[in-house]
Formats: C-alpha cells, sequence, structure tokens
C-alpha cells in the first residue's frame, strides 16, 4: 500500500520521475512509469490502498483521459487529492478551486519553495516517514574561526620544507600541506620529520589534494592513485580527497561523485578524508554556483564530515558576489540538524577573509604569508620586495620569535618576512574570533576597508550582520 499515489501524462515523466525520487525520502510513493500487466487493474487496484494522490498537472495532462479518469477515480475513493501544476493550465472541473502548489519555477531541488510546499502539504495528510538522523560529525580539535597556513611548492618565496621549519619555530597551530610535494620521487628531504614536530608540538596538520600545483603545472600525471602514494608516513590529523575538478552539473550527479571520491581515498589514502565541492565551470568564464549550495548541504549530510570544503576562485567574479554565495551555502548548512564547518580554500587576503567569515565561513588557508608582505597598520597586501618599507613594523610584534628575527643576521630576507606575516595573520585571527563572537564583524571590516566600502556591502547584503 503506498502512502502517496502520482497521477500524471506520460509526456510529464521527466518532470513527474525527479518529483517522485524526492518524495520517497519520506514516503512509499506509487506511479505507472514501470508498470507491468493489465493497466486498469493495477490503477484501481493502487488508487483504492493509496493515503493521498498527488496530480502532476498541464496542458497534456489536461488533455489526457486516462489523468482525468483516475483523478475522478481518487474522489469517488474519498482521498486527498493535491495537484501540483506544471504550466499555467486550471485544474479540471469540478476541481479547479483545489488547493495546490505552483511549480512552474521549480528547479529540480527538494529545496525549492515549491517543494517545500508540497512537502508540507502531503504531511499533513500522511505522516512522514521516521528518517534517521545522520551521525554527528567527531569535532575537529581547533577553534572557528581557523586560519590555515598554507605550504607549496607553486609561485612560492619559501620552499616547502623551509616554510613547514618556519611554521615550527613559529609555533603555528594549523598548516595546510600539499599532497603534490610529498610523492616520494620529489619529496624534499628531512620535510616528514619537521611534519612530525609540528604534530608532536600539537600544531595541526591538513594536507591538501595536491591538484591545485598539478593544475598550475599542466601535470596530466597526477592521480588519485599518486595521492595515496603520498599519503604514505606522512603525519597528519586529515588531508582533503583527491577533489572532482570537473563536476556536474546536476546536482544529484555532483553529489554522487565527491562522496564516491571521498569513499574511494578513506581506503586507499587514509580515513581521515574530508570532502571539496566544486562549483561547475560556464563556457566563457566562472561558475555555475546556482545549485551550489544544496549540492554542499547534501555532500556534507551524505558524509557526516567535520569540515566541507569549497575553492573561493569559484564562488562569484568579485568578493562581495563570493559573500553572497558564502551567505547562501550557510543557509543551506543551518537546515542540518548540526553544526556544520565550512572551509574557504585559497583564501588568504585580509579583506576576502573577514567578509567571507562575515557571510559564514569558520576556516581558511593561503600562500599569502609566504608569497606576499602585509602592511599591519593598513591590513593591505604588497609585493615580498617591499618588505623594506615594513621591516620596522616587527619590532612590534607580539611573538617572540618575530622579536627576536628582527636584527638576525642568521636568518634570510624570506624568513624574516614569512615570521612578519605570520605574527600579523595571529593576531588578526584573534581579532576575529573576538569580533565574530561579540558580534562586532562590521566594526573589524570598517577598520580593515573602511566605512564606503562597507556600506557598499551592507547595499548589495542587507542582512549580511543579522
Amino acid at each position: 500500500m503506498a502512502d502517496v499515489y502520482v497521477i500524471h501524462s506520460s509526456k510529464d515523466n521527466s518532470t513527474t520521475g525527479k518529483i517522485v525520487e524526492l518524495l520517497r525520502g519520506k514516503w512509499d510513493v506509487w506511479w505507472d512509469y514501470n508498470l507491468v500487466g493489465s493497466y486498469s487493474e493495477a490503477i484501481e487496484h493502487e488508487i483504492a490502498k493509496a493515503k493521498c494522490v498527488v496530480v502532476v498537472w498541464s496542458s497534456d495532462a489536461n488533455e489526457s483521459k486516462p489523468v482525468r479518469e483516475e483523478v475522478h477515480l481518487a474522489d469517488r475513493h474519498g482521498i486527498q487529492i493535491i495537484p501540483i501544476f506544471l504550466d499555467e493550465t486550471e485544474m479540471m472541473y469540478p476541481f479547479v478551486s483545489r488547493s495546490g502548489v505552483g511549480f512552474v519555477g521549480w528547479n529540480d531541488l527538494d529545496s525549492h519553495p515549491s517543494f517545500e510546499q508540497l512537502i508540507a502539504k502531503i504531511a499533513n495528510v500522511v505522516s512522514p516517514k521516521i528518517v534517521k538522523t545522520p551521525q554527528h560529525p567527531s569535532p575537529i580539535p581547533l577553534s572557528w574561526p581557523s586560519l590555515f597556513m598554507s605550504v607549496s611548492s607553486h609561485e612560492t618565496q619559501l620552499v616547502p620544507q623551509d616554510a613547514v621549519k618556519a611554521l615550527r619555530l613559529f609555533e603555528a597551530s594549523a598548516i595546510l600541506v600539499s599532497a603534490y610535494d610529498l610523492l616520494p620521487i620529489r619529496r624534499p628531504k628531512g620535510i616528514i620529520q619537521e611534519l612530525r614536530q609540528v604534530h608532536d608540538d600539537g600544531g595541526f596538520i591538513l594536507i591538501d589534494s595536491g591538484n591545485y600545483e598539478a593544475t598550475r603545472r599542466g601535470d596530466d600525471s597526477w592521480t588519485s592513485g599518486k595521492f595515496a602514494e603520498a599519503m604514505r608516513d606522512v603525519p597528519h590529523d586529515w588531508a582533503y580527497c583527491f577533489d572532482v575538478m570537473t563536476p556536474k552539473v546536476n546536482p544529484k550527479a555532483a553529489i554522487e561523485s565527491v562522496v564516491k571520491a571521498v569513499t574511494r581515498d578513506r581506503v586507499a589514502a587514509t580515513q581521515n578524508i574530508l570532502p571539496i565541492v566544486h562549483a561547475p565551470k560556464e563556457s566563457l568564464s566562472g561558475y555555475n554556483v546556482k545549485d551550489l549550495p544544496h549540492i554542499v548541504r547534501e555532500v556534507a549530510y551524505s558524509l557526516s564530515a567535520p569540515l566541507i570544503a569549497v575553492a573561493e576562485r569559484e564562488l562569484g567574479s568579485g568578493l562581495i558576489e563570493r559573500a553572497k554565495t558564502v551567505k547562501r551555502i550557510r543557509q543551506e548548512l543551518r537546515k542540518l540538524p548540526y553544526y556544520q564547518p565550512l572551509h574557504v580554500l585559497g583564501t588568504g587576503n585580509p579583506w576576502s577573509i573577514a567578509l567571507l567569515a562575515a557571510a559564514g565561513a569558520d576556516s581558511f588557508d593561503g600562500l599569502e604569508w609566504c608569497r606576499m608582505v602585509v602592511d599591519q597598520q593598513t591590513h593591505r597586501l604588497h609585493h615580498f620586495q617591499h618588505f623594506d618599507f615594513f621591516k620596522y613594523q616587527m619590532s612590534f610584534a607580539e611573538s617572540q620569535v618575530t622579536l627576536d628575527a628582527f636584527d638576525d643576521g642568521k636568518i634570510e630576507y624570506a624568513g624574516r618576512v614569512a615570521l612578519h606575516n605570520l605574527d600579523y595573520f595571529r593576531q588578526f585571527n584573534d581579532k576575529l574570533t573576538h569580533a565574530l563572537k561579540t558580534n562586532q564583524m562590521e566594526s573589524m571590516l570598517v577598520e580593515i576597508i573602511g566605512p564606503a566600502s562597507v556600506k557598499q556591502i551592507k547595499d548589495a547584503i542587507p542582512d549580511l550582520f543579522e
């Protein structure tokens, strides 16, 4: 006996199939797509037992004699009928005044207001099945927000081993290292020992998939198998999956591909694998983020991972657009029965970090600390070679390591710049944490980027600070 019986025209099979698939998450649903045997007998038998009938109404359904007969049959059995409208065609007489749901703008997602209204209407007639609550993810031993200092061999001023050594000396709390640079055939000598010391000192080590470096270098030989090989014997807390760089546009297919990648890498590389969700690239430039919030939520729900990541460059053309996307993702994640931390990959600019944190992101990583030099007074990034004009700021650093490096002739130029930047980002993270906890993000953004820019942001995202 079906909870919900779906009446439709065969010309609407595609849309009806999507509706049925989503409804089956909450009810037992019957429709005639796979019907074998006597059509009339099966229809009469199933309708008589159904608790509720959903009529997928359209111009094609209106012209279908079997659809009309099924509606009348359901009415004779006294079954509650809920019409949904795929176009502007009115429901057949005498059901014109029957309350229904407009599906003209439906986007095939269960998070769309029209589908949510349909769920509510059916639930008033038939109670949904009790769905098992997803397992609460085991928390990562980090406080939010968190800034990961990234390490990479691609276009940085410090080679990976020197970068890890600097982070160890500075006692950085969280670092991200590319698996691409850890493949045994090119693994820097001594880097494993440095990472092990970071880990022993209480530092959190996150390993990235290495696809950033492989893509930038055009290295098509970098595969999930090599990623798994690179992970061997590497001290780490968690690692990101070998991500699906060219995701499907279809949300269901995109979700399945990420879940499959994480499952594969949990077997081949390490059990502690986190998901990355990419947005599909559009024909010329930019990315399609329309369904990204829904996909992120469903991947998080399916995997119960303690952290889920998106790439900043894919969230929009400009920073305000990217903040809007992060806010939409956070709104979707709030639908989960637990708090789901969100990481934004490739975000090391203070302006970006502050705004995206205000929009709902929890952690970030970036290479700016070993690529650029930051002016601690203006929060602006400058070319690495411009450190001469900001070296004086080391004299009022909070870190003793940075203070000691100010006049230490044994520390080379690049090392001084790195320690100067690390001191800034530690202070910045402390201020960001305080601002988020005390609801003072607007004031912090005014300090960082100025009141005129904050006004522009508020005009574009009126509810950002609510």
